[in-house]
């Protein structure tokens, strides 16, 4: 009896998927719905992109070019979770950022759609199947784009973004990062295009000085590779401290480990990863220099509101050699600064009292609803105009948090109490002014 042997299949080689292809309806729809709002933001009737055939707008989006992807740089070593958020963030801000507001075009419409039209527009195969008509649309469009050189308006956006996110993640007593934009580079197989965006690190730098007899530790501030900038260290010029120097020179920025604690201590309600981008716009861009009540000078310490640097509390230093050291951050309300200054003026709070209180720490002015305490208000929004503190905090929320009842009434109770106390030495110190009326 005959048996049935398997026939053994002979391999078939497989082809490579064209590098063309047609993409789903819905995807389509979603490209020409963004073009529209383009040709719209471009000052381009909308409706002239319906003089394209179906055949015309899908070889429009034959190729599809994606969202820049964050790699790091080969023998740069990044924390795989720092890689993630760079990422992350970079899609929603593309998302949610618009380039025009009126017409409706995110930075996702313009790295994505728009840049497949401006490769397509200026493809001459394309152009050739296009009628006269249509060409006069397509160099107006095109003219349009070159005219706000939108490509590297775009490309500056997406960079500055990714900046920002890495100033977060730097630390400058560990490392500082920053940023390789690679070409744009065919996916393989896939009718797509990509950038690469190479994250280089660089260590922290680091130097041994003694201050009071004793050794410390001071690390550089230092802002990461950006684009064609090299790696820079933060500098003041030393005639912006000692106007009466003579020479003009450089002196390097260093930071001890006290300093740093000192500031997660106290500038206690921001994001750690806020943390960096506090110090470089202190150190390396705002440079405001403040002079206490006791004559020595401070740096401020700044956080951006709108297009303002609010002052946030100060840093301490002294000059070593060529070197700035910053020694430690001193609070707001610290009344070795002219804001605790006149705090301490005005309510004679005890150093104990303020820590005691917790008006040491910047969240006391997010956890405590100051207008409900009259002679706190006072002073610190009807005179220093501190208000602007909360604000800061809620500009990096998406929404304001509430105040905690439980220490404003806490803090109410103790500065009722206070000015209970001041009016009654009030009372005595008028009693005994006063002139004797029967003499």
């Amino acid at each position: 009896m005959a048996t049935n042997k398997k026939r053994k299949k002979t391999p078939t080689q497989h082809r490579p998927n064209a590098m063309l292809i047609k993409y789903t309806k819905t995807y389509l729809d979603a490209c020409y719905a963004a073009t529209k709002r383009i040709f719209r933001a471009m000052g381009e009737d909308p409706e002239v992109f319906e003089t394209f055939t179906k055949r015309q707008k899908q070889d429009i989006f034959r190729v599809q070019v994606m969202p820049p992807r964050i790699q790091a740089m080969a023998g740069h070593r990044v924390p795989k979770p720092y890689l993630r958020y760079v990422q992350e963030e970079l899609l929603g801000y593309l998302k949610r950022a618009y380039y025009d507001k009126d017409s409706g075009v995110t930075w996702m419409d313009l790295v994505t759609t728009g840049q497949v039209v401006e490769l397509t527009f200026g493809n001459d195969s394309f152009l050739e199947t296009l009628s006269e008509a249509q060409l006069r649309i397509v160099r107006r469009v095109l003219g349009e784009f070159k005219k706000r050189n939108l490509f590297l308006v775009m490309q500056e956006a997406l960079a500055s973004h990714i900046k920002t996110s890495l100033l977060m993640l730097s630390q400058p007593n560990f490392r500082t990062y920053g940023q390789e934009i690679e070409d744009i580079v065919p996916a393989l197989h896939r009718p797509s295009l990509q950038p690469i965006v190479r994250i280089v690190t660089h260590e922290c730098q680091s130097l041994r000085f003694k201050y009071h007899n004793r050794e410390r530790t001071a690390f550089r501030i230092g802002m990461g590779k950006f684009l064609s900038l090299p790696y820079t260290g933060a500098t003041i010029p030393i005639r912006k401290i000692m106007p009466n120097a003579r020479h003009d020179r450089l002196l390097n920025i260093y930071i001890q480990s006290h300093a740093i604690y000192r500031f997660k201590e106290r500038i206690d309600t921001f994001f750690p990863i806020l943390r960096n981008q506090f110090f470089v716009l202190s150190f390396m861009i705002a440079q405001k220099l403040v002079r206490a009540p006791n004559g020595m000078q401070l740096l401020a310490c700044v956080a951006p509101l709108g297009m303002e640097d609010k002052t946030i509390g100060y840093f301490a230093f002294t000059i070593d050699g060529d070197n700035l050291l910053v020694l430690t951050l001193l609070p707001l309300l610290s009344q070795g600064v002219p804001e605790g200054h006149i705090l301490h003026e005005r309510l004679h709070l005890s150093p104990d009292e303020l820590k005691y209180l917790g008006m040491d720490r910047l969240s006391f002015f997010y956890d405590v609803d100051i207008s409900r305490i009259p002679l706190l208000k006072k002073v610190l929004f009807d005179e220093l105009h501190l208000d602007y503190i909360r604000k800061i905090y809620n500009s990096y929320h998406t929404r304001n948090d509430p105040y905690d009842d439980k220490k404003t009434l806490f803090v109410k109770n103790y500065f009722q109490k206070l000015e209970e106390q001041l009016l009654d030495r009030t009372e005595v110190f008028n009693e005994i002014s006063e002139p004797d009326m029967e003499d």
